[in-house]
């Protein structure tokens, strides 16, 4: 489980923020966002983002594909992120089914480090987003 006071606003001003910037731009998915998609993917792949499958709840994931946040990996984390603890990630929403998602995450610098989620609304981490054009974005 992510813990929102660990969760912070990704900047993307790095080679793989600027495609996700560049996928989130798009409104509508036409042959444009798919292209846009496959170069996203590429990117991820090309800076070895380490793939991993959990549910929306686990991570606190929501709004499609490019979504990301950065989280700080606490010093005593257990589970599937023990290897980072103290590091700053980027988690990347990559695919969804029914049940579950598909994300990708590496180590970031920590230039790309925003405000804190918690800064963003009441605790309820599901506060800290809100759809614009049919995409969710943190609210300002």
């Amino acid at each position: 489980m992510i813990e929102v006071e660990n969760m912070f606003e990704d900047l993307r001003s790095d080679a793989v923020g600027c495609a996700i910037n560049a996928l989130r731009s798009k409104q509508i998915w036409n042959a444009q966002k798919y292209s846009l998609r496959d170069c996203l993917f590429e990117e991820l792949k090309q800076h070895n983002y380490i793939k991993s499958v959990a549910t929306r709840a686990q991570l606190r994931m929501a709004g499609g594909i490019g979504f990301s946040y950065l989280y700080l990996v606490p010093p005593k984390k257990r589970g599937r992120f023990n290897h980072y603890a103290g590091k700053l990630l980027r988690l990347v929403y990559f695919a969804s089914d029914r049940h579950y998602l598909e994300i990708r995450f590496a180590e970031v610098d920590s230039n790309q480090k925003g405000r804190p989620l918690s800064a963003f609304g009441d605790g309820d981490p599901r506060g800290y987003f809100h759809k614009v054009d049919g995409e969710f974005e943190f609210r300002r």
